[in-house]
Formats: C-alpha cells, structure tokens, sequence
C-alpha cells in the first residue's frame, strides 16, 4: 500500500466580514464602534499633538482609561472582535475542509487592533480610521495541509489560491491572500 504524505503551506489572509453578517450574531454594530473609536483617537492625537495614529493597543495599555478611549467602547470593541475570529475561524474550517486535509490556525488578528496606515494630514482620515478601526477585517496564518501531489510549487500555490477564493467567496465581503509558503518538510 502507498503511503499518503501530507504537505504544509502557510497561508496568510486577509478577510472582511460584511457588517449584516456580525449583525446576525450581535446587537452591536462594528461601523458605529469604529466611528466612535475614530472620532475619540482622532481627538486624542490631536490634543496631544501627535504625527500618527497608534494602534488601540497604545490606548489599553499605555494609556490611563480617564485620558485616553472611553472604557465601555474598548468592551465593546473586544466582544465584537472575539465574536469576529469565532464567526470567521468557524467559517474557514467549515469550508476548508472539503479541499485540505487539515487546517490549524497560527495566529488571528483584528485589523483593529494593527496600527493603521492613515496619515494624520488625510483630509479622509476620520472615514479612513472608522474603516481600520471597525471590527470587520482579520488578518490570519494558518497551515494547511494538501496531500502530495507531487506538483511544482507554482502549480499547488495556485491551487491553493483558487481553492480559498472559490470556497470562500460568498463568505465574506472581501478575502486577500497575501502569502502561500511551502513548510520544509
């Protein structure tokens, strides 16, 4: 009997929940956070005369509630984004399954919480923050794995690539895959 050899790639991907689908699960809504949490580190940086948006890390742990976010909006923040990598990693191991032998998550990420690429000097800053700040998007690492099909890499990455826009493109707004790597075996 042949033996069956599995190969790991690491992916990295980039989704955006639609805001209906967050909806379903919460009385909440990630615009309205994202809004309001633009709207107060806008005013923050600007008080303070800051060159750049920080991330929210900076606010949670640097920063004394009183000064900085109002408390209640950073709670809210991580619900809606605990409820985020619960609705997306579900969702990805639900449909990943039926082309990948296995699935294990490396690390997942709200882009609220990464820094944001808005200049101070954007005359969109405020709309541009509100998009980074919204709990929709996840950025994720994650292994999977395919059994060897002795193909070239080019040939299995575009596998790979079409297999995770095909399965996943009614799942989510928006899915970006930044990076398909071969793991040594």
């Amino acid at each position: 009997m042949a033996e069956v050899r599995l190969k790991q790639y690491l992916v990295t991907l980039r989704v955006r929940v639609s805001e209906d689908a967050l909806l379903q699960h919460s009385s909440s809504s990630p615009l309205v956070i994202g809004n309001e949490l633009a709207r107060q580190i806008h005013d923050y940086v600007s008080s303070h005369q800051m060159a750049y948006y920080p991330a929210l890390d900076f606010f949670i742990n640097n920063v004394a509630r009183h000064d900085g976010l109002d408390p209640d909006l950073i709670d809210a923040t991580d619900s809606m984004s605990w409820l985020l990598c619960r609705l997306v990693r579900y969702e990805l191991q639900s449909k990943l399954r039926q082309a990948f032998s296995a699935l294990k998550f490396q690390t997942v990420q709200t882009i609220a919480y990464t820094m944001p690429a808005v200049r101070y000097s954007s005359k969109n800053a405020l709309y541009e923050l509100a998009q980074h700040y919204s709990p929709l998007s996840l950025k994720l690492d994650m292994v999977l794995s395919l059994v060897d099909k002795e193909l070239d890499n080019d040939e299995v990455h575009g596998f790979i690539e079409n297999a995770l826009h095909k399965l996943l493109k009614d799942s989510f707004e928006s899915i970006e895959i930044s990076n398909i790597v071969t793991l040594a075996e």
